[in-house]
Order: structure tokens, then sequence, then C-alpha cells
């Protein structure tokens, strides 16, 4: 017999179980709240009815849905941010994130790199921040397409958790960003397609709010780990490239430096408690992850 909840279903219910509840609790502040309670709720639902139909099923279709369904509904979750997290929290912490930029460095990172932009150095960092939507993609593609499964389903752990961990994170520390809060001199022009990248980030990413700590730092550095441990040749594919997109998120001015740093804390944090939480729950199944 197979184990009909996993860690990684019960990651996803039990957030969305907290933004149900948070919802509820501030439902004065947040424009059609019911849409998203209802969104959640139904979220949480189906990670769990997914698991119980099936954890018995051989058949090739329940098998790729068991495994591939509990990373589809991660961008549903953040799309379903929009208009919550300042409805929980109505403050705005730019101020104090620029503070402790200014404390640390003595200068505002996103006004002092101007000096460095270049058309071609603009447009490769573009290209690097939107690798992050296949960065966790690409890494469970090939650990699926080899058939380690176990690999699969940890690497599955412990990216949920950056990215709902990053979600929470948005949550406890709103902020628009640098490109909004600050005056840059020097406008970010590329070659090709910047310009159409950031307006299609736009459309991927319509929430605000979500500045604190870098999810895209926090999801990148783990998949790097995760190939460290999984793949050497990812990994080394990788390597740059992850590094790329960290200095992307101040050189684009999406975020502040002390986001980043955030974001490298919470990348440790997910690949601690992730993997120590995927043990942990295999010890208590039949399946061991097999």
């Amino acid at each position: 017999m197979r184990e009909k909840i996993r860690i990684e279903d019960l990651l996803t219910v039990v957030f969305c179980s907290i933004m149900a509840f948070l919802t509820l609790l501030n439902r004065e502040r947040i424009p059609h709240w019911t849409i998203h309670v209802i969104l959640d709720l139904i979220t949480a639902l189906v990670c769990i009815l997914i698991p119980w139909a099936t954890a018995e099923k051989t058949d090739p279709f329940s098998f790729h849905l068991r495994h591939w369904y509990v990373l589809v509904v991660v961008p549903l979750n953040f799309m379903n941010l929009k208009g919550v997290i300042h409805g929980i929290n109505p403050r705005n912490f730019d101020p104090l994130l620029i503070k402790i930029d200014h404390w640390i460095f003595g200068v505002n990172p996103t006004q002092w790199i101007q000096h460095i932009i270049n058309p071609w150095l603009t447009e490769y960092l573009q290209w690097a921040y939107m690798s992050y939507f296949l960065i966790p993609v690409v890494l469970c593609i090939v650990l699926y397409r080899e058939k380690r499964y176990h690999g699969f389903r940890v690497s599955a752990t412990v990216i949920l958790l950056a990215f709902y961990l990053s979600y929470l994170g948005y949550l406890v520390v709103p902020a628009v960003g640098p490109r909004f809060t600050l005056p840059h001199q020097v406008p970010l022009q590329g070659v090709f397609l910047t310009q159409q990248l950031k307006h299609l980030l736009n459309i991927l990413e319509p929430t605000p709010h979500d500045c604190f700590p870098s999810g895209h730092t926090a999801v990148a550095l783990v998949c790097l780990f995760l190939a460290a441990r999984y793949s050497r040749r990812l990994f080394w594919i990788y390597l740059p490239l992850v590094f790329s997109l960290i200095f992307s998120t101040v050189y684009h001015r999406y975020h502040y430096v002390i986001d980043v740093i955030a974001g490298m804390l919470l990348a440790v944090i997910a690949w601690w408690w992730g993997n120590w939480l995927f043990s942990e729950w295999e010890k208590h199944t039949l399946n061991h992850g097999k």
C-alpha cells in the first residue's frame, strides 16, 4: 500500500489553509475576498483528492499526475495573492528596506550601479532574470526523465517550501521594490527584447508588494543546491546562470540588496527544512519515497 498524502501535498494544503484563514480574517480590506478564499479552499481540496484518487493506481496518467500536479498549482497560488497581500498587511516597508541598504553600503545600490549599465548587459541580465521560470522546471524534468523519482520528490518538496515561505514573507514585509520607489537617471534599454520581456513579466507577476524576500534568489539557489546533489552537469550550467539571475534582481531594480540577502537565507532554510520534512514524513509512511 502506498501513502495517500505526501509531504508535497501537505505543504500546499497548509499554505492554502493559512491564506484562506488570513484572507477571511482581513476580508474587509480585500476586494473580492470570497473568490480568493474559495480558490484557496478548492486548491487545498484538490491537493487532497488527487493523492487519494491516484495513490493505488498504476496507470501512466495517474502516475504522472501524482508527481506533477503539485508544481502546477504554485503559479495559481501566486496569482491568487493579487490584492490579498496589502489587504492582510497594509503597511509598506520600502522606506525601511531603502534605509537598510543605505546603511549597509552607504549608497542606494540600484542607483550606484547605474554607472555600469550597458545595453548588452541589460539584455543578458533580463533574460537571466526570466530564467527563474525555467530553472525549477528543467531540474524536475531532468530528474523525471532519468526516473529519479525520489530525487524528483525531494526537489519538489524543497522548491515548494522555498516558494511558499517567500509568499508568506510578502505578507510580513510588503514592499514594491526600487523600480517604483527610487529615482533612476539611466534607463534600462536592452538590445533586442528587454522591454517586451519586462512587459511579459508584468503579466506573469501581477502581484505588487512581492519584493521581500527575493523569491527569485531563494528558488534559484535551492535549485542550484539540488542540481549539485542530483545532476552535476546541470549544476555547472546553473552556476553562472543563477548568479547572473541574482545580480539581475538588483541591476534591473526589481529588488533591494537586503531582499537578496533575505532570499539567500530563505534558500538555506528551505533546503534544510525541506530535506528534514521529507525525511521525517517518509519515515512514517510505507512508501519510503520509492
